[in-house]
């Protein structure tokens, strides 16, 4: 499932993991993955030894106005003739079920299954601003897992079955809040990318001198509002990026993410946390 299950809670998983139902006679399995709804071909990798993903695809979709990726991993074959750009449509065949990767924890057969995300994308220059950081990275452009922070898919799948209509702007509007940031008043792409989420200010004689991100315990944005100058201390503007608010009970059982931590003057961004606001708001 999504959350803090992996190394004894210590890791993130950011997807569920969708049991192999049909296998061949050595036991390799069959299944087809399908494409949750309709959209377009966004990245493609089809060489497993360069991701811990293995093979994967993702694609690209608009919610309710939402961006959002879905991404399939694992897969023991991507579907003939499946190009990026493409096109595809609610329930077409993309790829096979798998067991593909290139950690030195080999999937066994016995274990294959699709792993499946909801995400949203954190920046679109990403593609710019991760060689800088690891040179040695894969030419993955903005679709590398760093990249992509993700909703729970089972809670998301649970809601969307008691409900078919279903906003899913106004579900991300939704998610539990684990801390907001203070963050410069200049544009930054992700307002661009998700104006849905950002309340402006209610007089805008003057242009904000910051922005306040709230985002859920695992890193995902999910509201965004203008700052106006009686709304942010000196101090503040000062040292901007900074913490503004920590909800610990979310982050209490989001500990895995490591996003914000307590230290002995109270809670501070870590470092992950710092680097997550400086992709975020990174120009091109």
């Amino acid at each position: 499932m999504f959350g803090c299950v992996r190394s004894h809670g210590h890791r993130l998983h950011e997807g569920i993991d969708i049991k192999c139902l049909e296998r061949d006679r050595h036991g390799e399995p069959l299944d087809a993955v399908h494409a949750v709804a309709a959209g377009a071909v966004a990245f493609i990798n089809s060489k497993p030894g360069l991701s811990n993903y293995g093979r994967y695809v993702v694609l690209e979709h608009r919610w309710d106005g939402v961006l959002v990726h879905t991404l399939y991993a694992h897969l023991s074959a991507i579907a003939t003739g499946l190009v990026v750009g493409q096109p595809v449509d609610k329930a077409q065949v993309i790829g096979t079920l798998g067991h593909s990767t290139n950690t030195r924890e080999r999937i066994p057969a016995e274990r294959a299954h699709l792993h499946f995300e909801i995400n949203l994308l954190l920046s679109p220059n990403f593609y710019a601003w991760f060689p800088k950081h690891d040179p040695a990275a894969p030419p993955f452009g903005n679709f590398n897992g760093k990249n992509l922070f993700g909703l729970d898919p089972a809670a998301v799948f649970r809601e969307f079955a008691g409900n078919r209509k279903l906003n899913f702007a106004d579900y991300v509007a939704r998610q539990h809040i684990g801390f907001t940031v203070l963050v410069s008043g200049r544009p930054f792409p992700w307002l661009r990318l998700h104006p849905e989420q950002i309340s402006q200010l209610t007089q805008p004689s003057a242009p904000p001198v910051a922005y306040e991100v709230a985002a859920t315990a695992w890193g995902v944005p999910v509201a965004v509002w203008a700052r106006s100058a009686v709304e942010v201390t000196p101090d503040q503007l000062r040292r901007l990026p900074v913490l503004h608010r920590v909800s610990e009970p979310e982050i209490e059982q989001a500990g895995c993410r490591r996003l914000v931590e307590a230290g002995k003057t109270g809670w501070h961004l870590s470092a992950e946390g710092r680097e997550w606001v400086e992709l975020l708001t990174c120009g091109p």
